[in-house]
């Protein structure tokens, strides 16, 4: 029997906590593969338990669809998917999503709004290199090219130029989120319609390589207007293709990270923060190693420097931890401490999803490292959320938490000090 003439069964599971979810055992199983949560049999026959749920969305599973729940409100979710620093263009427009109530379709609503506000003036257009074969000369001649596919033969000629066109990556990538839009099973009709003619306009734009993961364009002054769009679309593309690749059933399965959006956003308004005041913000580093012959590795979220030599490390964690919770796990603080002696400094910060909690310092007496505990409230408005992560980067940096009359060069030589005792 197919799947149009089968009742489709909705269920739905936390983000947080478990959840009891009627499957069948190659149901269970399937889920388990996709390896976004864990699945443990009940005592009742056809009754799953689901836990350590580590994305959110929609799963489909023969006539099954499981509903996965954020713990973030959607429109603070949202906000921090689009987030690229252009505040005029993602505060108010991108919120006419209120009556979707599920994850596919806010999302889809919000980029079909930032799409409408970055091709308001049409596409972008820009320069790309073009490898040619013609009769008349354009651009450079490519000699090299030229012996090697027709050596003596002078027509036609092999040349390169740069082209002035819509086909550029900025294009491609919106193109392919709004394809991909339109496949997603949940979308409601009246946002797939949208989709659809909106893709009209990419209609002269190559089609994007397929692939998991999805590299921005670099922020210019000429794609600034895209950014917003730009940042859903690659979010769009990630919780589609990272559960194709899996094997669940195409054009109905959607799982985001949000966990990476949220050390996404809370690094760039970072950037944002800080950078004014001569501070580099660098997210994901690569190239840290713990031990000498360099084979432990380490990437840290966040690494805050001054000319060079690194000032504090900062990991988040999309965990709820708050004063019912005690100290934080013993895995984070490790990491965090292992950050402050591979970076040589006395403090290491671990930034939570929570409430209004103070922050608790922890102090290892034989390193003399400090590693204090944050908590962001996510649920706020995009104006509180970014006034918050911003008053908190003010906070990790030297000299913006001495009291004051101390100035920066007094607070670093102290933490030099501090951190030589």
């Amino acid at each position: 029997m197919s799947l149009t003439a089968t009742a489709i069964k909705v269920q739905e599971i936390a983000e947080k906590g478990e959840s009891l979810v009627s499957l069948s055992p190659s149901q269970a199983a399937r889920l388990q593969e996709l390896r976004f949560c864990r699945v443990l049999p009940t005592s009742d026959t056809g009754s799953w338990r689901v836990t350590d749920v580590n994305r959110v969305g929609v799963v489909a599973i023969d006539d099954v669809r499981i509903i996965v729940k954020p713990k973030t409100p959607l429109r603070s979710l949202i906000f921090m998917a689009s987030y690229s620093g252009v505040q005029a263009s993602v505060r108010d427009a991108h919120f006419a999503f209120e009556a979707d109530k599920d994850l596919p379709s806010a999302l889809a609503s919000a980029f079909l709004s930032a799409v409408d506000n970055a091709t308001s003036r049409g596409l972008l257009k820009g320069y790309i290199p073009v490898d040619e074969t013609g009769t008349v000369v354009r651009g450079r001649w490519d000699v090299a090219r030229q012996l090697k596919s027709r050596p003596g033969v002078p027509v036609p000629i092999e040349l390169t130029y740069d082209d002035y066109t819509e086909d550029v990556a900025e294009n491609r990538i919106l193109k392919a989120a709004l394809r991909a839009l339109i496949r997603i099973e949940q979308v409601p009709s009246r946002v797939a319609n949208r989709a659809g003619v909106a893709s009209a306009l990419f209609g002269d734009v190559s089609d994007l390589r397929p692939g998991r993961h999805v590299t921005l364009p670099r922020e210019s002054r000429l794609n600034t207007h895209y950014q917003p769009a730009l940042r859903i679309a690659r979010w769009i593309l990630e919780a589609t293709s990272w559960a194709h690749t899996q094997g669940a059933s195409a054009g109905s399965t959607f799982l985001l990270n949000v966990a990476k959006v949220y050390e996404d956003f809370v690094g760039r308004v970072l950037q944002a923060t800080l950078r004014p005041d001569g501070f580099d913000v660098d997210l994901q580093v690569s190239d840290w190693r713990l031990d000498s012959a360099g084979e432990v590795r380490m990437r840290p979220d966040i690494v805050i420097s001054r000319n060079g030599r690194v000032v504090t490390v900062a990991d988040t964690k999309y965990k709820v931890w708050g004063d019912g919770n005690g100290s934080p796990p013993n895995a984070d603080v490790y990491q965090a401490l292992a950050y402050a002696v591979t970076a040589g400094v006395p403090e290491v910060h671990l930034l939570y999803v929570a409430g209004d909690v103070s922050p608790r310092k922890y102090v290892v007496g034989s390193t003399n490292t400090t590693i204090i505990a944050h908590t962001l409230d996510v649920s706020g408005t995009p104006d509180t959320l970014i006034e918050d992560v911003s008053r908190l980067g003010r906070s990790l940096t030297p000299g913006r938490a001495w009291p004051p009359g101390v100035s920066l060069t007094t607070a670093e030589e102290s933490l030099e000090r501090d951190a030589a005792t």
